[in-house]
């Protein structure tokens, strides 16, 4: 396995060195995919993949190093990305990279993902839904995710999960607990669409009340404009059936 890994590494340094020399430029983009629980490689199969935005098309693909969870892809420069790692029994936390404004050959490390494993209480942050500004105005980058986030609640059938949604306190929090409450509306109607049952999901909007970093900069507010979901079960018409007879 580990002889595998070493030309495969090997063959990669060739295609990039090839790349770099000639006329058209790279990038050479690393890191890590790891459990987000321990931060450890997981002992499954995993893949890398990379997706051009808005359109979807797979960009670059790798497999990870299982000793120490790393990998390497090469991109061309002047596009957006969404990339994930995915695995059997995890979410994936997928993560944006802009390189736009990239001319010449560049690496580009510490681009490290995480995948959730499917446990009960699980929190996962839904990276790269965006919505235009202190509105409820999806933008056509949020389709790769979205799609993404149907196609693991089709794949676990049985999960239940609540839906969470927030935003940063720029403005009045009556404002921003309308639009956190607009965005879900929003998207519980493209679940619904897909097939995805009531009683699978929960919603809830919290406005600015929960934020998960300081609103005080820019970087801090974005942490803030989040949707994240929390693991209710793992069989969701046990959890229904046990909420009911609480009542």
């Amino acid at each position: 396995m580990m002889k595998k890994i070493t030309i495969l590494t090997m063959a990669l340094i060739w295609s990039v060195l090839s790349f770099a020399q000639g006329s058209k430029p790279v990038v050479l983009v690393s890191g890590k995919a790891v459990n987000e629980r321990n931060m450890q490689p997981v002992d499954v199969d995993v893949r890398v993949v990379y997706q051009e935005l808005p359109s979807g098309k797979e960009a670059g693909l790798a497999r990870i190093n299982p000793a120490n969870g790393a990998y390497k892809v090469i991109l061309a420069p002047g596009k957006k990305y969404s990339y994930k790692a995915t695995a059997p029994g995890y979410y994936s936390v997928t993560k944006y990279l802009d390189v736009t404004n990239l001319k010449v050959y560049t690496e580009i490390d510490e681009q490290n993902l995480f995948l959730a494993p499917l446990m009960l209480d699980q929190v996962v942050r839904i990276n790269n839904v965006f919505f235009k500004p202190k509105t409820a105005e999806l933008l056509p980058e949020s389709n790769i995710e979205l799609e993404s986030f149907v196609e693991f609640l089709k794949a676990n059938k049985k999960v239940k999960i609540l839906l969470k949604f927030h935003t940063d306190n720029k403005g009045e929090a009556a404002d921003n607990m309308k639009l956190t409450e607009d965005r879900l509306e929003v998207i519980k109607a493209i679940l619904q669409k897909r097939g995805i049952k009531d009683d699978r999901v929960e919603y809830k909007a919290y406005g600015d009340k929960w934020p998960a970093a300081f609103n005080t900069t820019e970087e801090g507010r974005a942490l803030n404009n989040r949707i994240e979901f929390v693991v209710l079960s793992l069989d969701y018409k046990k959890y229904n059936k046990t909420k009911k007879a609480k009542k």
